[in-house]
């Protein structure tokens, strides 16, 4: 199911001493939606389109932006769109999120039902052969997550790396009484290091985060990051970055983490023009 969908802006135009407003209606992406048997509901999608996708053969790159919303779709165009970069972008929308963005639950996030299992199935199970059949991917993957969903951006990469080829994680980690669960999940990991040969991981961090004042998850990152260096060494392209300036979810960090997945080798990711027909 696709229908168009249009952000409304309010543009104030000036003329000498009259002011006065109009409707912008701007087409952002198309409406899609997939019922998933793994999920047991339907899903909701917002997809964005590269500019040139009605008028050329090309494969593109797809990003999967969870938390995914008008707003988050919108901002990740614009960054996208200055770098320059032609991609597919897929917003996921939220039904139940501790349920699927939580593999666990413990005394510091209590959930009912963790269920970020059952998404990771969904995800590569349902919807990317959705995406991937109706729209021309060239299968090269970038999913991001903000603080819950960062989370789950941790638990995938860890528990299916090659379902992506980048992964990025606006204030990303977990807490202490967590970290036995992800420590042994690394573990048996990087027991197999050709699953991360070329991979890309950016986590980004607030250091004075009102959700993270005695620092637990930076602690944990970056021993998860002396971790990643120990195990993956070279083959492996990893940052963690940290902000002082900004709360929760540090704003320049969308930009960067993009930046970082999508700047200098962004060629490398799209592929030659290619006959659909």
């Amino acid at each position: 199911m696709k229908n168009n969908i249009v952000l409304f802006a309010l543009i104030g135009l000036i003329n000498t001493s009259i002011c006065f407003a109009q409707d912008v209606h701007i087409k952002i992406g198309v409406k899609d939606s997939i019922y998933s048997e793994i999920l047991n509901e339907n899903r909701n999608l917002i997809v964005s389109l590269p500019e040139d996708y009605q008028s050329s053969n090309k494969l593109y790159p797809t990003l999967f932006l969870l938390d995914g919303n008008e707003t988050s779709l919108l901002n990740t165009i614009v960054i996208t769109r200055y770098l320059r970069a032609e991609i597919i972008i897929v917003a996921i929308l939220n039904t139940d999120r501790d349920r699927d963005m939580m593999p666990l639950s413990t005394p510091t996030y209590k959930v009912d039902n963790p269920g970020a299992a059952h998404f990771l199935s969904f995800l590569e199970k349902e919807l990317i052969p959705h995406i991937d059949k109706e729209y021309r991917s060239n299968r090269q993957r970038t999913i991001r997550g903000t603080s819950l969903s960062g989370l789950f951006v941790m638990y995938a990469f860890l528990e299916r790396p090659e379902l992506f080829q980048n992964y990025i994680g606006n204030s990303a980690g977990w807490y202490a009484d967590m970290d036995p669960f992800f420590s042994d999940l690394a573990d048996n990991a990087f027991k197999n290091k050709e699953r991360f040969l070329g991979k890309k991981l950016f986590v980004a961090n607030s250091l004075v985060d009102s959700f993270d004042p005695n620092k637990e998850v930076h602690l944990a990152m970056l021993e998860f990051a002396e971790k990643v260096e120990l195990e993956l060494g070279a083959n492996f392209s990893f940052k963690y970055v940290t902000y002082d300036n900004y709360g929760h979810v540090p704003y320049p960090s969308f930009y960067d983490g993009l930046k970082y997945i999508l700047g200098d080798n962004y060629e490398k990711l799209l592929l030659t023009i290619y006959n659909c027909n």
